[in-house]
C-alpha cells in the first residue's frame, strides 16, 4: 500500500491493546482504550521529555525555527502533555484529527499547519517516523525527513518518500542548519 501511495491507515496502538483484550475475553473496547491510556500517560509523566528533545527545541527556538505539531494525539491529551512536560511554548501550532476533515495521509493538517506559520510547503520540513508522516508531507510539498525509531523501517520510510533519514534527532540539525 505504501508502495502504491495508497496508505490510508496507521498502525494504532490503542486498537491492538483492544483487540489484545478481546481475545482474553475482555469486550468494553471504550474502557481498555481509556485504562491504556491511563497507563500510558502516568508512564510518560514519569519519564519526560528527555533532556535530548528540550535541548533540541531550545536550539532550534533560538535559531529562530518555526514549529508545529501534527500528531494523531487527541487534542486534550496533547495540551495535557505539553502542560506537563513545559514544552508549549516551543510550538506555534499543534494540529490533531478533531480540527480538519482529513488527516495523515492526506496532505490537509500540513497545509493547515503550513498556513499557520505564513511559509511555503518548500519552506517546512515533516519530521516523522511513520510512513503517512512522509506521504502527507510530500503531498503538501514540504521536505521530508524520516526517523526510524517506531514500528517503521528505513526502507519504509523511504518507499513513502522520505528525502532524509536520520537516526537520532540529535542529526536533525545538520539537515535543518544546510
Amino acid at each position: 500500500m505504501i508502495r502504491n501511495g495508497e496508505a490510508r491507515e496507521t498502525l494504532k496502538i490503542s486498537g491492538i491493546v483492544v483487540t489484545l483484550a478481546r481475545e482474553q475475553e475482555l469486550d468494553n473496547d471504550e474502557e481498555v482504550r481509556a485504562r491504556f491510556f491511563e497507563k500510558l500517560d502516568a508512564k510518560m509523566d514519569e519519564t519526560g521529555p528527555g533532556k535530548d528533545l528540550v535541548g533540541l527545541l531550545e536550539q532550534l527556538q533560538q535559531k529562530e525555527f518555526v514549529m508545529g505539531l501534527v500528531t494523531f494525539v487527541r487534542k486534550t491529551r496533547l495540551t495535557k502533555r505539553l502542560d506537563t512536560w513545559k514544552l508549549g511554548n516551543y510550538f506555534r501550532c499543534a494540529i490533531t484529527p478533531e480540527q480538519v476533515a482529513e488527516f495523515k495521509p492526506s496532505p490537509q493538517p500540513y497545509l493547515k499547519a503550513i498556513e499557520e506559520f505564513h511559509l511555503k510547503p518548500r519552506e517546512c520540513f515533516v519530521v516523522g517516523d511513520e510512513p503517512v508522516d512522509m506521504l502527507g508531507g510530500k503531498r503538501a510539498g514540504t521536505k521530508t525527513v524520516g526517523l526510524p525509531q517506531g514500528f517503521y523501517s528505513r526502507e519504509e520510510l523511504e518507499e513513502a518518500g522520505a528525502e532524509s533519514i536520520i537516526t537520532s534527532l540529535n542529526e536533525l540539525p545538520s539537515i535543518l542548519f544546510k
